[in-house]
């Protein structure tokens, strides 16, 4: 009984450092692995799938996150991590157009596998540097040269002009952001100038600060009309929904037969009031917009990320 079961975890073992060959070298096909855990014989009855699920948990638990897109499974976290910096990014980025000119054949193919299995290993930090250069090509950065009193001035003839304009911007997580927007005003909040502007789809209005923006293009396009202010709506229960206190922006829309209260939000800052509702967990339910449900969803989602 013991050799059985030792066999049983030694060819368990094989399949899961096979998998993990899949996945470095970027051909972990959906089928190719359902082949390699039923040893070819999967019949569309068996315990596959279950078997899959635990080599998917057991590779989670080691730091490897892998994520299924389309029918082919992809590697977004090794275990062999490697940090570059913008220099190594620019020379990576220059191997790469190289390979580009060269004619098809075995020479650009494996310069394209070398590229490949060096990019599989970027660590998160190396991610951020690679994104932030997608965001920025073609985009001009003057933006930075010119003084706070000249960037002030700038988006007040931005505001004037009524175009749309395309921001790259760091957000309060120090996320790169790259955004197509219609200015609206210059705002002063809590000691800081801020260029507020509503998004291309016209539900969103964001503050961003004028310290934090890289980047402004004015685009030849008008800018949208805007006739509405941004306004949220959300339901607070339990014991805060007792002691909950409106704000000057706020009203109280109306009290419901369980004591819970549905709240109108107007012209508060978003991101001030995600975090806020954030802190309140599950005695806040955003009701609408579409769009911030989605945000605090995704908020919610990357924070309890951190604690799997």
């Amino acid at each position: 009984m013991t050799k059985k079961v030792t066999e049983k975890y030694n060819d368990a073992c094989i399949k899961l450092f096979k998998f993990i060959t899949m996945l470095y070298e970027d051909k972990a096909y959906f089928k190719d692995v359902i082949d390699l855990i039923s040893d070819g014989k999967y019949d569309g009855t068996s315990n596959t799938h279950v078997t899959l699920n635990k080599y998917l948990n057991a590779l989670k638990i080691f730091g490897i996150k892998v994520k299924k897109i389309k029918n082919k499974y992809h590697m977004l976290s090794p275990l062999d991590k490697i940090t570059f910096n913008s220099e190594d990014i620019k020379c990576i980025e220059k191997l790469k157009e190289a390979a580009d000119l060269l004619p098809n054949g075995s020479n650009k193919q494996n310069i394209s596998a070398v590229i490949k299995n060096i990019e599989v290993r970027f660590d998160d930090a190396t991610k951020e540097i690679v994104n932030f250069n997608d965001c920025t090509n073609n985009i001009d950065l003057v933006f930075l040269k010119y003084d706070m009193v000249d960037q002030i001035k700038l988006c007040e003839k931005y505001c004037q002009d009524k175009q749309k304009l395309e921001i790259l911007y760091t957000d309060s997580s120090n996320n790169n952001m790259n955004i197509v927007c219609t200015p609206l005003e210059t705002v002063y909040l809590k000691r800081q100038v801020c260029l507020k502007t509503i998004g291309n789809n016209g539900n969103r209005v964001y503050e961003i600060p004028i310290d934090s923006i890289k980047s402004i293009k004015q685009l030849p396009s008008a800018g949208i009309t805007v006739n509405m202010p941004t306004t949220i709506v959300y339901r607070i229960k339990n014991r805060l929904a007792k002691n909950y206190r409106i704000r000057e922006w706020e009203k109280l829309e109306t009290v419901e037969a369980d004591g819970n209260k549905i709240i109108i939000n107007k012209n508060e800052d978003l991101n001030v009031l995600l975090r806020r509702l954030m802190r309140y967990g599950t005695e806040c339910e955003v009701i609408s917009p579409k769009f911030f449900r989605e945000e605090m969803i995704n908020l919610i989602n990357k924070t309890l990320s951190n604690y799997e």
